[in-house]
């Protein structure tokens, strides 16, 4: 009965240990179905964002301001130009990209249709939750789940001074292009950068710092 214990009480960490690293495996969604890509016209994408935990003044304050940036970022030209030009290994594209151009990576952000709301909204979906992790150690800044809309912000990077609302707009932009069906690889390694929600967070912070935030 000890041993029966001791292997569930390891698997349950183990377990919980997988889904705080924040690298998940999102392959199952390549063979989703992006016919709405075609109908795209490109009117500007909103959002709508539920938080919970986000207690302080000072918590709303970064968000409401990550949301402004973010919102600008994803409707500007400049943001479209980098995602036409950006490039991997000598070629005009994304790692782990789903079969799709850039052009068509575009076209799909810019819909809305998250895999779990898949109606072509225009609308950036959020459902955010501050939390403190048990690892005092961990340096996963945030997370989300195939099967859920909520991303998941660890509080100790997120009240840090030093994580301006330029860096809640990107980690947003990274989530939430999760949840628009992109994955990366589980461990680190050099092609992980040039993935969608990589790349996209990363053009999110470019073009975030060229406008003076």
């Amino acid at each position: 009965m000890k041993r029966n214990f001791l292997l569930g009480a390891l698997a349950a960490l183990m377990s919980y240990q997988v889904m705080a690293s924040g690298h998940h495996n999102f392959n199952h969604y390549k063979f989703m179905n992006v016919e709405h890509v075609k109908k795209a016209h490109f009117p500007e994408l909103g959002v709508d964002v539920h938080a919970r935990n986000f207690s302080r003044s000072y918590d709303i304050k970064k968000l409401n301001k990550g949301v402004e940036i973010l919102k600008a970022i994803m409707n500007s030209d400049r943001f479209r130009e980098l995602v036409y030009g950006f490039s991997f290994a000598g070629e005009r594209r994304f790692n782990d990209n789903n079969g799709m151009s850039n052009e068509e990576i575009y076209a799909h952000l810019m819909t809305g249709a998250e895999v779990l709301m898949p109606e072509a909204d225009r609308t950036m979906n959020f459902d955010l939750t501050l939390y403190r992790s048990w690892n005092p150690f961990s340096k996963v800044k945030g997370y989300t789940l195939p099967d859920t809309m909520r991303i998941w912000i660890h509080t100790k990077f997120y009240r840090r001074n030093s994580w301006t609302p330029k860096d809640v707009a990107a980690n947003l932009a990274h989530e939430w292009v999760h949840k628009m069906g992109f994955g990366h690889d589980y461990n680190y390694n050099d092609d992980r950068p040039y993935s969608v929600p990589y790349g996209i967070g990363g053009i999110v912070s470019q073009v975030a710092s060229e406008l003076g935030y």
